[in-house]
């Protein structure tokens, strides 16, 4: 066990703690294989389905699916949080598991003749096991870190163990994206979809038989309320957001940043990516380039964001991280100077050294804003890693136990209620006025989410006592 205290910091660890670091190096990577690997495509597959091979023409009904699936888990993302604190999470996050192996089960039966309830479909379910995931796997394990490591006062540790876990992540994440275009290329898009499908369906059982609550949890939640007393946890986490004005400030600015992160994701990331470099496998080249770096930086985030003070650093943070104010006025130059690439554009093949295999294909005329995007991309992204961080040591000790997947779940919802008129609004404005207009409107509402951060660490921060129930002794040497 040596290997794993010293891998993931865990500096007199409890046993409870051992367990937990395992069971987290045991889902982290199957969780990022299952699901990275058709990141690339699946977004412009649907597309594509829908504009009859033209992604671009399906981009409107993409937006459309886009905000029902918001919509949904807008609906239901909150509700199921409380379910999670009612029931325990591992069933909510198993449930969720067996939602998106339907949605990728589906998605392998959509053609361009298919009728658009399938594609309904696909996103209704998307929307439920988001709606059912969001929050509870934070939720289950602060729960439990609470009682594996009590020592860990100043919650150092925590965030150099989240850094860990991040490091891990993206390691997997990373390492799937070029063999998942490969497999795509070489067995079609579909076959890695019915795989995704079967392999969503095994994460259910495993999540079933590893994610469980360490006695000290199932002891400060064995008084489970009752069906009729479930409301009452609704109507608790509301009003915690009003409990004082630290919480009211830094959920509103959380709020703001995921919706703007949500805008990214849905609407701007994936079209940016296939102005400049047109095919899956430049696409999934291009964003490993960035990713294997990103694997270094997030095992040293955790490292050190203990130098920094969560109060001070936090706000500053959120100003130049990824999906920050800067970051978005940044792309916003680079397209207004850089338009997308004629088709004439002669191409250029990258091999990955010593084989045939294509690492990248891409426009001659996109070579210079690839290299600015990968350089806005990857200056941002430490910003982003350690002010998560830092922002969770301050939150697990902030929110009760009780209502903890509720609020983790509230976030999102919340920014998914934002998300969906942004989303309206900026998918009427992407045809019109571009990228530019588009990036520099997002990263105006990514600075107001920064300024309600600040404003909210000027307030003090209410922290709760960990209850002797909950409390774990350290390994003795």
């Amino acid at each position: 066990m040596g290997w794993l205290v010293r891998f993931f910091g865990l500096e007199g660890a409890t046993k409870a703690g051992l367990r937990l670091a395992k069971t987290i190096a045991l889902l982290g990577p199957a969780f990022a294989a299952s699901f990275q690997i058709s990141t690339t495509f699946w977004m412009i597959f649907i597309a594509e389905r829908l504009g009859g091979g033209d992604y671009i023409a399906g981009l409107t009904k993409v937006g459309f699916l886009v905000v029902v699936q918001l919509l949904i888990q807008v609906f239901l993302d909150y509700p199921t949080g409380a379910v999670g604190d009612w029931i325990g999470q591992r069933w909510i996050i198993a449930s969720a598991m067996l939602c998106y192996g339907a949605a990728y089960w589906l998605t392998s039966f959509a053609t361009p003749e298919a009728p658009f309830s399938l594609f309904l479909g696909i996103y209704v379910l998307m929307g439920m096991g988001s709606a059912q995931e969001s929050g509870a796997f934070p939720a289950w394990f602060d729960n439990n870190y609470r009682v594996a490591m009590p020592h860990d006062t100043d919650r150092k540790q925590y965030g150099v163990f989240q850094g860990k876990l991040a490091m891990i992540w993206q390691a997997v994440s990373t390492a799937v994206l070029l063999p998942g275009a490969w497999l795509a290329l070489a067995f079609g898009r579909t076959w890695v979809f019915q795989v995704q499908a079967v392999l969503s369906v095994i994460l259910a059982v495993l999540i079933l038989l590893v994610v469980k609550d360490l006695p000290g949890v199932r002891e400060s939640l064995q008084q489970r309320p009752t069906l009729r007393q479930y409301g009452g946890l609704l109507r608790d986490g509301f009003k915690f957001l009003f409990s004082s004005r630290f919480i009211g400030f830094v959920m509103l600015g959380d709020v703001l940043m995921w919706a703007t992160g949500t805008l990214w994701w849905s609407l701007l990331l994936f079209p940016l990516y296939f102005t400049y470099l047109i095919t899956d496998i430049a696409v999934s080249g291009f964003r490993t380039s960035i990713f294997l770096p990103q694997v270094l930086l997030n095992e040293r985030s955790g490292v050190w964001a203990r130098r920094f003070n969560p109060a001070k650093w936090i706000p500053r943070m959120r100003v130049l991280q990824f999906g920050g104010f800067t970051f978005y006025i940044f792309l916003s130059l680079c397209t207004y100077f850089f338009p997308r690439p004629p088709a004439t554009s002669p191409l250029i093949n990258i091999y990955i050294p010593f084989t045939n295999l294509i690492y990248m294909q891409i426009p001659l005329a996109s070579v210079i804003p690839v290299i600015l995007i990968f350089t806005i991309f990857l200056s941002s992204v430490l910003f982003e890693t350690v002010s998560g961080i830092l922002l969770q040591r301050v939150m697990i000790d902030v929110v009760p136990t009780r209502i903890r997947n509720s609020l983790y779940s509230l976030r999102p919802t919340l920014a998914m209620s934002l998300a969906v008129p942004m989303l309206a609004f900026f998918g009427y404005l992407l045809p019109l006025y571009k990228f530019p207009l588009t990036f520099a409107l997002a990263g105006l509402l990514a600075l107001l989410g920064a300024l309600a951060t600040r404003k909210g660490f000027s307030y003090p921060i209410p922290k709760l006592p960990l209850s002797d129930v909950e409390k774990e002794k350290p390994l003795k040497d």
